[in-house]
Formats: C-alpha cells, sequence, structure tokens
C-alpha cells in the first residue's frame, strides 16, 4: 500500500517539476529547492506528509557546504509536517485504507503547494519561524536558521544577538556549529 501513496504523490507532484527519489521529491524554484516527503510511522501502519523549502545559501551558512544534489525534508531552512497546515494536529494516513490514497493527493494539493509556493521568499520563511515559535522549541536548526535570516534580511544586529543567545545555551557540537555561523556571518565574537 505504500507504493501507492507515493504513486498519487507522483500525480500531484511530478507534473509541477518535481523529481522524486524514493519517497522524496524537490523541485528547483529560483534559488529555493522545494521538498516533500512521506513518512512512515515506526509501526510501518501509516504515514504522513512533510514539506519544507530549503534556501541555499541559508544551508551553507548553517553546515558551511554546499547544499545536497538532493534535499532531504529535515534540512530545509523552513518545514513542517502536513497537520500543522491543516488544523495544527499531526494526520497520519492508515496504509490500509484505500481512501487515504487520494485524501493524501487533495491534501498535498490544497495544503503542501501553497505553503511552499509562500516560502519561496527569505521574508516569508522569517515570519513563518516566527510565528511557529521555533525558539521556544529548542530545536537548533531552525533557530539558526532564523539566525540567518535576520542577518540576510538586513537586521545583523538581531541575527547576532540571536547566534549569541543560542551559544551561551548550546553545548558541544552546537556551541562549535554556532561559533562557526557566526563568523561566517560576521557577528562580534561570542
Amino acid at each position: 500500500m505504500k507504493n501507492a501513496f507515493v504513486t498519487q504523490l507522483d500525480k500531484v507532484f511530478e507534473p509541477l517539476g518535481f523529481k522524486r527519489h524514493k519517497n522524496v521529491w524537490n523541485r528547483e524554484v529560483s534559488s529555493f529547492v522545494d521538498v516533500a516527503d512521506i513518512q512512515m510511522r515506526k509501526g510501518g501502519d501509516a504515514c504522513t506528509l512533510n514539506v519544507g523549502v530549503l534556501d541555499p545559501d541559508i544551508h551553507s551558512t548553517l553546515w558551511g557546504e554546499p547544499r545536497p544534489r538532493f534535499v532531504e525534508q529535515p534540512t530545509c531552512t523552513v518545514a513542517v509536517r502536513i497537520g500543522e497546515l491543516i488544523d495544527g494536529r499531526d494526520r497520519w494516513w492508515s496504509i490500509n485504507d484505500e481512501g487515504a490514497i487520494e485524501d493524501i493527493g487533495r491534501t498535498a494539493t490544497a495544503y503542501a503547494l501553497p505553503f511552499l509556493e509562500r516560502m519561496h521568499a527569505r521574508e516569508a520563511m522569517r515570519q513563518w519561524l516566527i510565528e511557529t515559535k521555533v525558539v521556544q522549541r529548542r530545536y537548533l536548526p531552525p533557530i539558526i536558521n532564523l539566525a540567518i535570516l535576520e542577518n540576510l534580511l538586513g537586521d545583523a544586529t538581531a541575527g547576532c544577538n540571536l547566534l549569541s543567545y543560542l551559544h551561551q545555551k548550546a553545548v558541544g557540537a552546537w556551541q562549535s556549529r554556532i561559533a562557526e555561523v557566526a563568523k561566517r556571518l560576521n557577528c562580534a565574537s561570542l
């Protein structure tokens, strides 16, 4: 049944220029990369849809290397699970429910594609990260992405201050990563 979900999403994404590798679709739009993937539940009985947009400049500032040839959703500048776009709740489709196959296609069209289109501007990405309260969630990559966006959008003080705050809270490899990002952005030493 999992293959039926992939086939259904191929019908949605491929006509719009997406290319698929396994369960992940990529599409390049201007300088951005749109990403969608099917994530299977650990028990293998259900799946969900994750989407995101990667800005290659932000990726290279964060990781110190060019974007991968094929982008996975967790590396996106902004990323979301489809349920958050629908009603703020997690949404999983049973792989044994034939009606779910068409529903995931309709849901991708109604929610995922508009989200991807909206995120084709750095200001929109910045606003999304602020509105979704990434700083409070404490998962570092999107918070660092927000700091980089602040800097690239002309508010170097806000970006560098956020990096300084994160540097004080982080430990180990993340603390080093934040210092590297701050250096790439010409922030005062942390």
